[in-house]
């Protein structure tokens, strides 16, 4: 057997389910490999029977069990390979709970074509079907959709196979194997290749219904256009962003990269029109801290256009505010304060501009250690607001900065 042990994708997080799948087959086949020694009360053929799939007795509930049985260490050593390799990328594209769910019904149909084959053109067929390799070639079809670029590492083979080649060798392989054997009346040397033919087929489906394919593309896009940027690209970067925005319209990533990839070329225009489409888009679904992260680059950037008449884009003193504010309490302080003085210079006579320059001088002594910037500030206060409501407040600053 040809063992994968890596391929291009890198696990952002710890793949629990992937390593729980792993730790239940180990125990299980523990039980099965190790019975005499440990003294266990039934053998090891016995357990592979009540648990595994017998084509003369078919019971619906070894449809979900046998697959955490395996038939020795290299059997399960070769499923865990597997399982690893495919399955961590599965998990952290579809989610840990659904992950589960698919990596069982792969296991279940793959297991159920293997006995219909059996039962139906193999009577003479007894031996227990064992072991997680539907389940496994049913990761290999969803994790082929979504990382289709990827290339894998095998063990013993010198170059790295592209993904979509290893594949359709593995199903060519298998369909073959299948096909012949059935012709001779009985399986490959106790080898599943129906199991492996059902799973694969399972998971390839159920990766286009979930759209894995469209999340591969857009994801490779993101990609391409980070590298573009990393090469001092921007140019190539803006063709992958606006790619990927042709596909997906609300990606406010996108238009938040889009944003500084304009920047880098000097059109603020540019800059400033995709700055404020994806602070919009965050606050109207709600993302508020995203849409004061997006400002606050926008503001780092060096662009202060918070208003494109040509697509109706503006942000207004309160939501400036709002998103001044909200880069506060994230402590985003270098940030918040820059939009927040922009509010109280630019909007003097909304009622904003007040509780924006109290919050200027709150920042600059209480946070950034830029104390003229506030002497100027706390003058400009008392000169405006000379009867204020927060005039304690500010006094409590000053001292704070004049002990």
């Amino acid at each position: 057997m040809l063992l994968p042990y890596a391929s291009d994708f890198v696990p952002k997080h710890r793949p629990y389910v992937t390593l729980m799948l792993m730790l239940i087959m180990c125990v299980l086949s523990l039980l099965v490999t190790e019975n005499n020694r440990l003294h266990l009360a039934w053998a090891g053929s016995q357990l592979l029977y009540q648990y595994g799939i017998t084509p003369n007795k078919f019971q619906p509930i070894t449809l979900f069990t046998y697959t955490f049985f395996h038939d020795g260490y290299g059997h399960l050593l070769g499923n865990c390979f597997y399982l690893w390799v495919f399955g961590t990328g599965v998990e952290a594209a579809v989610g840990r709970l659904r992950y589960a769910l698919l990596f069982l019904l792969g296991s279940m149909v793959g297991g159920l074509l293997q006995w219909l084959v059996c039962a139906t053109m193999l009577n003479n067929e007894s031996n227990a079907i064992v072991g997680a390799s539907a389940g496994c070639a049913a990761l290999v079809g969803l994790f082929a959709v979504r990382y289709y670029r990827s290339r894998l590492n095998f063990v013993g083979i010198p170059f790295r196979p592209h993904v979509v080649a290893v594949v359709g060798l593995f199903l060519a392989w298998e369909i073959g194997n299948a096909l012949y054997f059935l012709l001779n009346g009985a399986t490959a040397n106790g080898i599943a290749n129906w199991a492996h033919i059902g799973g694969f087929v399972f998971g390839l489906g159920v990766a286009y219904l979930l759209k894995l394919d469209t999340q591969g593309r857009s994801a490779y896009l993101a990609g391409d256009a980070e590298r573009a940027m990393s090469a001092s690209q921007p140019g190539t970067a803006i063709k992958r962003w606006e790619l990927l925005l042709s596909r997906e319209p609300n990606n406010t990533l996108a238009m938040k990269e889009l944003a500084k990839a304009w920047s880098l070329l000097g059109d603020t225009e540019q800059a400033s029109l995709w700055f404020l489409q994806a602070i919009q888009v965050n606050l109207q679904q709600g993302r508020r801290e995203q849409a004061a992260l997006a400002c606050g680059e926008m503001f780092a950037s060096g662009i202060r256009e918070t208003e494109h008449k040509g697509k109706n884009l503006f942000l207004s003193a309160q939501q400036l505010f709002t998103l001044g504010s909200t880069l506060e309490d994230i402590e985003q302080f270098e940030q918040a304060a820059e939009v927040l003085r922009y509010v109280m210079t630019q909007f003097p006579n909304v009622p904003e501009a007040e509780p924006a320059l109290v919050k200027v001088i709150q920042l600059y002594i209480e946070r950034l250690n830029r104390h003229d910037e506030a002497r100027v500030f706390l003058h400009l206060f008392h000169q405006r607001y000379p009867h204020s409501q927060w005039s304690g407040l500010v006094d409590v600053f000053r001292k704070k900065m004049d002990s």
